[in-house]
């Protein structure tokens, strides 16, 4: 198939891209800006003149803004539309009729998982118009055998993303005087500047243990940092494509998450990790100290979760669902599998 990606340049979008290509499908991508809640004419012209003389088979955008972009490029020519649900969730009526509109004018809805889908429900999209393809994970590059990044004897919990509030790192930082011997790492950006950085700190100082939480800000080796760790936790307190927990689980580390978002699609409770209620700190340390109080348990949840991130979320994987998806799209069909 010719394919034509519609989004703003990232890691997944061209992992994405390459194990499409990787089988047989020919995949360009359009370049979008982030935009600012408007349609830009300018790329809708762009889009349409690069189309005009070999125009692609399917369009796939990754965003709503690109989305509705593609669907005015193509007009009423026979393209089909495929449309990545993005995960911001916005309360704004002005972006939900957006998403409304763009959903209506593209042929098939691809949601990471059932909170996308619940979504999509409630937007008013049908059932039958949505697939669910989870995002993938590099399990060649994060794997539990290489080296790990240097540590010393205590326990280390690992959180990864912006230091930014919605990731609720003071949650961990707010239990940690409660657990001997536990350091809190934490890789991202920024770090200098930051107000929530700043709070961080100050939520340590307050808690009395500033010298077992760490900032690293961006990590070039994270596959090293990832095997170092004993638990990864991810407590965001709303709706996320569970990313840092997917390379967690492929790296054979156990994780802790908020039962929130993708994260209860990606986190099998009691199998690969333990999900927890969002913003129940009580909760969250109980489930600490119940997975590091057993080495067994933490060494069977990261060999299920190694196994978990190959069978389903290889980007092998994905692309072939990716792939089934676009001949829905186009002919109405799915090919067949094997």
């Amino acid at each position: 198939m010719r394919i034509a990606m519609v989004g703003e340049p990232s890691r997944p979008l061209t992992a994405l891209t390459s194990a499409l290509a990787a089988q047989g499908h020919q995949v360009s991508h359009e370049e979008v800006v982030p935009g600012h809640g408007e349609v830009d004419a300018g790329l809708v012209e762009r889009l349409r003149e690069s189309w005009r003389a070999e125009p692609p088979e399917v369009v796939h955008a990754h965003s709503w803004l690109s989305g509705m972009a593609s669907a005015l490029a193509v007009g009423d020519r026979s393209i089909a539309k495929v449309l990545t649900v993005p995960t911001t969730v916005s309360f704004d009526p002005e972006v939900q009729r957006l998403e409304r509109l763009v959903c209506r004018r593209v042929d098939r809805v691809l949601a990471a998982g059932g909170a996308q889908v619940r979504r999509l429900a409630a937007l008013g999209v049908p059932r039958g118009q949505i697939t669910v393809v989870p995002h993938g994970v590099d399990h060649q590059q994060f794997t539990p055998d290489g080296p790990a990044a240097a540590r010393g004897q205590r326990f280390r919990l690992l959180g990864v993303g912006d230091i930014a509030v919605y990731h609720r790192f003071d949650l961990i930082v707010s239990v940690l005087a409660a657990l001997n011997d536990v350091e809190f790492v934490i890789a991202g950006g920024p770090v200098h500047g930051n107000a929530e950085a700043e709070r961080l700190i100050r939520c340590a100082r307050h808690y009395g243990v500033e010298d077992r939480v760490r900032l690293l800000g961006p990590v070039e080796d994270m596959a090293a940092l990832y095997r170092s760790a004993d638990i990864v936790t991810c407590t965001p307190a709303r709706s996320t494509f569970a990313t840092i927990a997917l390379e967690a689980m492929a790296s054979g580390v156990p994780v802790i998450a908020s039962a929130v978002g993708g994260l209860t699609d990606t986190v099998v409770h009691e199998v690969t990790g333990l999900l927890v209620p969002p913003l129940r700190p009580a909760d969250l340390l109980r489930a600490i100290r119940h997975m590091l109080g057993d080495p067994a348990l933490r060494e069977a949840f990261g060999a299920a979760g190694r196994d978990r991130a190959c069978a389903r979320y290889s980007w092998e994987r994905v692309a072939a669902d990716t792939s089934r998806a676009y001949a829905r799209a186009a002919y109405g069909i799915a090919p067949a599998l094997g």
